[in-house]
């Protein structure tokens, strides 16, 4: 796949809503390059729209940002001067570890500038186990002040689910990689979401709380940003069939029922305990709480 390049005039957004807890999100890349993957099959980001970047198909493009060091730098320091705090998501629709990342550093570059102007929270989000190379830059932020996590999106504990495609990465990598953060003094958070068919959920559970310090359970009845899963069940651009429709189809239609959903929670809880289970919106406030403290 190709990298565009991207002009940008800043690269901090102000946020709420979902991601509440957060002041902003931070985007190095725009476009997917894992769209064509079960993740991008299954994302909820693919139906959110992003004015002219929405006449292309999901997962078949990939932009870089232009001088996202130097942007991020102007951004921190102009909110820093207005006293206001800086506590960052990255990233809320690119993934920040797209391939081409270690051909064209992108996310790296940046991370190291932020040790100019140290956020006050940052949260790394991937679906890649590529975050556990960078343990030396985010400890390097953590030593600076700056109380961090990263989150690395496991959906199920199948390696293949066939409906859907394979994944981008292996489920035991991504896993590998928690285990890794979490030995270089990383709070590191697994992501189940949004959850596709489990097939053991006790082993899954057992499995995430050996390599993660958090996990956070989502559903695409809970988490889309739509009532009930609306947008999730709208035809879709970039795949055959929506994931509701798709999972139905391939017989695990009982997956579509939140109760599903509260077996596999529940299993969880068993594993990791109350206080390092949640669920959806509220999970992810919990992590940048418990962060925080």
């Amino acid at each position: 796949m190709g990298v565009e390049p991207v002009r940008a005039k800043g690269i901090l957004t102000r946020t709420g809503g979902f991601l509440g807890a957060f002041t902003h999100t931070l985007n190095p890349w725009t476009g997917c390059a894992y769209g064509r993957h079960a993740c991008g099959v299954a994302c909820y980001a693919a139906e959110l729209r992003y004015g002219a970047d929405r006449s292309r198909t999901w997962g078949h493009w990939l932009g870089r940002k232009e001088g996202a060091a130097d942007l991020y730098e102007a951004d921190a320091r102009r909110e820093r001067r207005r006293g206001r705090p800086l506590r960052i998501y990255m990233s809320s629709v690119t993934d920040p570890y797209p391939p081409e990342e270690l051909r064209h550093p992108q996310t790296r570059p940046l991370l190291e500038r932020m040790l100019a102007v140290p956020p006050d929270l940052l949260v790394v989000q991937t679906h890649t186990p590529h975050a556990a190379r960078d343990a030396d830059v985010l400890r390097a932020l953590a030593d600076a002040g700056t109380r961090l996590a990263v989150q690395v999106s496991v959906e199920t504990d199948r390696e293949e689910v066939p409906f859907l495609g394979r994944h981008a990465y292996p489920v035991a990598r991504r896993l590998e990689a928690l285990g890794a953060l979490r030995q270089a003094g990383i709070p590191a958070v697994c992501v189940v979401a949004p959850m596709l068919p489990v097939a053991d959920a006790p082993r899954f559970a057992r499995d995430v709380a050996e390599v993660a310090d958090f996990a956070i359970l989502d559903h695409w009845r809970l988490g889309d940003g739509s009532r009930n899963g609306a947008r999730t069940r709208r035809p879709r651009t970039h795949a055959p069939l929506p994931l509701p429709d798709a999972l139905e189809a391939a017989g695990y239609g009982r997956w579509n029922d939140l109760a599903a959903f509260e077996e596999v929670r529940d299993a969880f809880v068993a594993s990791l305990g109350e206080a390092r289970v949640g669920v959806s919106c509220a999970g992810f406030e919990q992590v940048a709480e418990w962060v925080m403290v």
